[in-house]
């Protein structure tokens, strides 16, 4: 017996197959035996290296399917009836040495489209307004959106540029009746200055139905990315700022003022803290009372400790961080609204009035 009848066998006991199939393998051996020919040997040879090369075939479009998301049902279909015709096997006989193909891992669905259609913006704040088209059978809803969502600095996503402060990516309409077209907006609220002239890229991952709920569904996967060119649709002339060592309450003892920046959009205070024990900074919450003053006497509510008080922003951002061997809070709140800040006369920041200029 050949090495090659000798392997054959060997595969043959160690896998776990019907009988019938070793059976029609020493059916083979004893006709090589009988014949003592090489011709049936060769054949075997080639048949093995037919079924190999039609398997290399089939696994590599199949890779090239699943590389670009866009996978073929029927590809493993396929692979797994050269597999069955192979060992002679049907359908039941299959199951029983775990040959099965997932269809659902071979859904084929097209990517979504993502277009640019507005900003507003100032140094600090930015509202982008974006049409999303989704695949036909996507529902667009306001329980729709995505996993993962922000603005980064240049022209294309990077980890290591996110802006911090992205707060919402939420529907605003749907458009022209259709459910799988509509016009999304995403928020951002930073500590950090975003400068003009400057590229931007909004990025966006996976959309998902109920995405912060108990059964989230992921409904077109992938990452998409527009860009543009930071440009202050908000006058920095609107900006009023007041810089001082204004004392207020704070954690029970006192911080010093250092900026108020009062925008359209939103207001920045910047606030020395190095007056607080650094692990009560970072354990305890530091919600201060931010009223503004206008001019025809009223106040508006900005950021408040009780849950109970309306203030005027929709949401925002603290850092921290230490210059010059002091530690200083910022503070960054975003209004729901534009305000016109020519009628804003000063800043309550809990017991302290800064008047503004």
């Amino acid at each position: 017996m050949g090495k090659l009848d000798k392997k054959i066998r060997k595969l043959s006991k160690e896998f776990q197959v019907p009988e019938s199939y070793h059976e029609k393998v020493d059916e083979i051996l004893e006709t090589i035996r009988e014949d003592d020919m090489p011709v049936p040997r060769s054949r075997v040879s080639l048949r093995v290296a037919g079924i190999v090369a039609a398997i290399c075939v089939v696994l590599t479009g199949y890779l090239c399917f699943s590389g670009t998301v866009v996978a073929e049902a029927g590809v493993f279909e396929l692979f797994k009836q050269t597999i069955l015709d192979f060992f002679g096997m049907g359908e039941d006989e299959s199951q029983q040495i775990g040959i099965g193909s997932d269809e659902e891992s071979g859904v084929s669905r097209p990517d979504l489209l993502i277009e640019l259609q507005e900003k507003v913006m100032d140094s600090q704040n930015i509202y982008l307004m974006v049409k999303i088209t989704a695949p036909p059978d996507v529902e667009l809803s306001d329980k729709v959106t995505f996993d993962y969502f922000g603005f980064c600095e240049g022209s294309n996503y990077n980890a290591m540029d996110v802006l911090p402060g992205a707060r919402d990516c939420t529907l605003l309409e749907l458009l022209e009746g259709k459910k799988n077209m509509a016009s999304y907006v995403l928020t951002l609220s930073t500590d950090q200055q975003v400068e003009e002239g400057k590229e931007v890229t909004a990025f966006f991952k996976d959309l998902v139905l109920d995405p912060y709920g108990e059964d989230p569904k992921l409904l077109v996967e992938g990452m998409w990315s527009v860009s543009f060119t930071s440009s202050y649709t908000v006058s920095d002339d609107a900006a009023v700022e007041q810089e001082g060592d204004t004392v207020y309450s704070f954690m029970g003892t006192t911080a010093i003022i250092k900026d108020v920046k009062v925008l359209p959009l939103g207001l920045t205070l910047i606030s020395d803290v190095s007056n607080v024990p650094v692990e009560e900074l970072h354990t305890a919450n530091p919600g201060i009372t931010v009223r503004l003053k206008m001019a025809d006497g009223s106040e508006r509510a900005v950021e408040s400790p009780d849950p109970e008080v309306a203030t005027i922003t929709s949401g925002g951002s603290i850092a921290e961080y230490e210059e010059e061997g002091k530690r200083y809070h910022k503070l960054t709140s975003q209004f729901e609204e534009a305000i016109d800040t020519s009628q804003v006369v000063g800043v309550f920041i809990e017991d302290c009035y800064v008047p503004l200029q």
